[in-house]
């Protein structure tokens, strides 16, 4: 049976031995951020062989929320364990800020029929290239360089490697703060302030490492924080007087440049779903967002976990976005708050987890109706394996049920305009259309060039008689083959602007479903969106 016990100053050796090991680089992983935040989670810690754990809560009757395993051995069966155990108290089991190696795990090795997995954006972390800190290079980050310049030119200061014996001058700048701040959330800054004391009370006990910046021997701004493991620095506390400009960049940049340089990254931990830091925090250009799931137990708590389902989607969205597609985060975000609820979703899941999605929106022309494909993305390690395919043949049928008789979307490489043949899209069209909508967003791609469709036929015999229709003229047979919509297998005849099915027999013109716009092609030059249908 597992003994847990309030988290000590001692706990720090035998915890940084454990979370070294694991080497993961989250800010839950700082033994500091634990230790001081104490008065807020109530942390506990047991041991168990090559492990350690963690816990949070169990006050006021509440039920306590567990990290995922901390050290370097079998850390599946160190969760089984821990399941195990939760369950004797008769707790539902909650796990908060796993790593993604571990969610990876959980859902590849457990029977996850009990629990429901996902990733918690608030949480993720802010991870930065230390060298892009220090130097501030690169046009994105000339803004920074410019609060730098204006802090120089502005003020005579000085710098100091921050200790407990600054612990008067941290306070007096946080009273400052308040009393500046008349809406302030008192409550949350009263925690916070609990926090920095417990810092700065255990600085060198908790091998915290910080800054001082005086201007004219007044404390303008001061940081500390402490190393995650060998490679990477994560920055606890910051703050700056607000009577001095750029006293944050500064404090930043003089702390970035200060660290040894062993520290490849720094991670400025997370935003806690706060837009004004999430955009502060972007605005330094992080080369990652550090990914943290949670999980919870099903039993017991079903409709929690629908409005996380609610909550979470566009989370897990964005994520695969980010992989497949290299957008930054403003994009993506914007994307999927103001565009993609235009439009209908689609998506596949294994187990809890979204492995692949697709937006389907409607676009008219002069000749009428042609729905885009959008956002078509596949996780990495499930390429291969069909779940595009199944995408693309739920995406059709859909169509196909409301009334469609084609589509078409704009390949982002040859590799993959291939393989959208293989679903029974034409070849790339030659010719570039354009995309508008009322939101001046770009659903094609921003070289004019590039943005070149491939069409897909949906339901043939309606494609054919619209054909019909603008090529009176126009007399022929063809028999259609498609894998996927099998209603369209048949013999058509085209003449005198009408289409109908007749027997095999009439025809030597056999098509694949992906030649039919080709050889039948209804082009046009532009596409804009006048509405949407779901």
């Amino acid at each position: 049976m597992l003994q847990f016990a309030p988290i000590k100053i001692e706990d720090r050796e035998i915890f940084e031995r454990h979370s070294y090991a694991l080497g993961e680089g989250s800010c839950d992983m700082a033994f500091a951020n634990i230790f001081c935040w104490a008065h807020l989670h109530n942390p506990e810690i047991a041991k168990w062989g090559d492990f350690i754990f963690i816990r949070f809560g169990g006050v006021n009757g509440k039920s306590h929320t567990y990290m995922e395993p901390i050290g370097a051995g079998d850390n599946i069966t160190a969760f089984k364990m821990l399941s195990e155990y939760v369950s004797s108290l008769n707790e539902p089991f909650k796990m908060a800020g796993m790593s993604a190696n571990f969610a990876e795990k959980i859902r590849s090795s457990i029977p996850f029929c009990g629990y429901y997995l996902y990733p918690k954006r608030s949480q993720f972390d802010y991870i930065y290239n230390a060298d892009y800190l220090r130097t501030l290079s690169g046009k994105k980050l000339q803004p920074k360089r410019n609060h730098i310049n204006t802090f120089k030119k502005l003020y005579n200061f000085t710098t100091e490697p921050l200790s407990a014996s600054h612990k008067d001058d941290v306070l007096k700048l946080l009273e400052e703060w308040r009393e500046g701040k008349e809406n302030a959330d008192l409550e949350a800054y009263e925690s916070e302030r609990k926090t920095i004391i417990r810092g700065m009370d255990n600085f060198e006990a908790l091998g915290l490492r910080g800054l001082a910046l005086y201007v004219d021997g007044d404390l303008a701004a001061f940081t500390y924080g402490s190393a995650i493991n060998n490679n990477t620095f994560c920055i606890h506390i910051e703050k700056g007087s607000s009577r001095y400009e750029r006293s944050f960049a500064m404090i930043n940049y003089l702390f970035a440049n200060s660290l040894p340089s062993q520290y490849c990254y720094i991670n400025r931990e997370e935003d806690l779903g706060i837009q004004g830091l999430r955009d502060a925090k972007l605005s330094y250009q992080p080369i990652m967002l550090y990914p943290k799931f949670n999980l919870i137990e099903i039993i017991g708590n079903e409709d929690k976990i629908e409005e996380i389902k609610r909550s979470t989607e566009g989370v897990e969205i964005a994520m695969l976005w980010h992989e497949a597609f290299g957008d930054d985060e403003e994009v993506i975000d914007y994307y999927i708050s103001k565009i993609r609820p235009l439009g209908k979703s689609y998506i596949l899941r294994d187990r809890d987890a979204i492995v692949a999605t697709a937006d389907m929106f409607n676009f008219v022309g002069s000749y009428g109706k042609c729905s885009y494909i959008y956002g078509v993305a596949t996780k990495s390690d499930y390429r291969g394996k069909g779940y595009g395919k199944a995408l693309m043949k739920d995406i059709f049928e859909c169509l196909y049920r409301n009334g469609a008789n084609r589509c078409m979307l704009i390949p982002g490489s040859d590799r993959v305009a291939n393989w959208y043949i293989s679903q029974g899209f034409s070849k790339v069209s030659e010719q570039p259309i354009s995309l508008i909508n009322d939101y001046d967003y770009d659903f094609g791609r921003e070289e004019g060039d590039l943005n070149t469709p491939q069409y897909r036929v949906i339901n043939v015999e309606e494609y054919l008689a619209e054909y019909a229709k603008l090529y009176p003229e126009a007399s022929f047979s063809v028999t259609v083959r498609d894998e996927v919509l099998l209603p369209n297998n048949a013999t058509y005849r085209v003449e005198e602007g009408y289409v109908k099915k007749v027997a095999d027999s009439e025809c030597n013109n056999p098509l694949n479903v992906s030649e039919l716009f080709d050889a039948y092609p209804i082009k046009e030059d532009s596409y804009f969106m006048v509405r949407m249908f779901r």
